[in-house]
């Protein structure tokens, strides 16, 4: 039987990429979709969500969730710019960096009950446990854990897109997701879920290449047609990237997180590890910090961390995805 999932997105291009493969993919029934504030204001990510849903002909519900991290923007000049706000970050001529994704417009809507209401709602009356995938920012999780911290008995596992103990890509210390709500992640770290990283280490190790975009545009589809159009334009916007000229391709960050729900493997030097995540509001903010220490006395593993990922794996599977889809 597939594995029920819900995934929490704040969809830019790597989202819609993850959201592609979890509704081909015939391991997985997504039995819904939150929206949250993150890579834009949830206003934005919800368009995206709502734009990638009509080009798939999906019949999945789509909820919209916070507006706002947990407490990270009470203090002011702590998160600068967040919420990403309609037109606040100045266009740099990607088709696919701004506020909307280059998908076509939608009269499709989200549901009525918040995305927090109905996980909570979901969670606490499903028959069987369900296996959620967030790849932005965890408030919507967070929120719902906090008020009803029953719903981790329902929770098969968290499989998560954050964070990073080498690779960071938002502060010398942070990965965005974790940066935007650090306290959000650490209530999902302290709640008893089995939880699963899938952090920037991995993340950056599993890259499409143009090679893997026309064999993948070959295979014809809405889903295999837009995911090597997406891959095309970051290529295309990495030669003029100084952080990523002459990288070998495209990390597809949030993919990983969904190929890695099908098929655990793909994540290779996976350690069960204690990990916190800064929320002092000094130069580490929004760290995670992975205690890994051999011979001292450790509080004890609350997650699984994926130090590495096997591209050829990765690739593998989002290619059979696509392909059967």
């Amino acid at each position: 039987m597939p594995k029920k999932v819900i995934l929490d997105v704040d969809t830019g291009p790597d989202d819609a990429v993850a959201i592609i493969a979890a509704l081909l993919a015939p391991e997985l029934e997504v039995v819904g979709i939150c929206s949250v504030n993150g890579n834009r204001e949830v206003a934005l990510t919800t368009d995206n969500t709502l734009r990638v849903k009509a080009l798939m002909g999906a019949d999945v519900p789509v909820y919209r969730g916070c507006e706002y991290p947990l407490v990270a923007t009470l203090t002011p000049g702590r998160r600068p710019g967040i919420p990403r706000r309609e037109g606040q970050i100045r266009p740099t001529g990607s088709r696919i960096q701004g506020d909307h994704l280059p998908f076509p417009a939608t009269d499709l809507t989200e549901e009525p009950e918040s995305a927090v209401t109905w996980l909570v709602d979901t969670l606490l009356h499903a028959e069987e446990k369900i296996t959620l995938i967030p790849v932005g920012p965890l408030t919507n999780l967070a929120v719902a854990l906090r008020a009803a911290p029953r719903i981790a008995e329902h929770i098969e596992e968290v499989v998560l897109m954050g964070g990073g103990h080498r690779v960071q890509n938002t502060t010398p210390m942070t990965e965005y997701n974790v940066w935007v709500d650090p306290e959000a992640l650490e209530v999902v770290l302290q709640s008893g879920c089995k939880v699963t990283v899938v952090p920037l280490d991995a993340t950056m190790e599993c890259y499409l290449t143009q090679a893997d975009a026309d064999e993948i545009r070959g295979f014809g589809g809405p889903g295999a047609e837009a995911v090597a159009f997406l891959v095309d334009e970051w290529l295309r916007d990495y030669r003029d990237d100084p952080a990523m000229k002459g990288y070998p391709g495209v990390p597809v960050h949030d993919a990983l997180a969904v190929c890695a729900a099908i098929d655990p493997s793909i994540l290779t030097d996976l350690r069960p590890v204690c990990c916190h995540v800064d929320i002092a509001g000094g130069y580490a903010d929004g760290q995670t910090c992975l205690d890994l220490r051999a011979r001292l006395e450790k509080e004890g593993a609350n997650c699984l961390f994926a130090f590495h990922a096997d591209r050829e794996k990765f690739a593998a599977t989002l290619k059979k995805i696509l392909k059967n889809g």
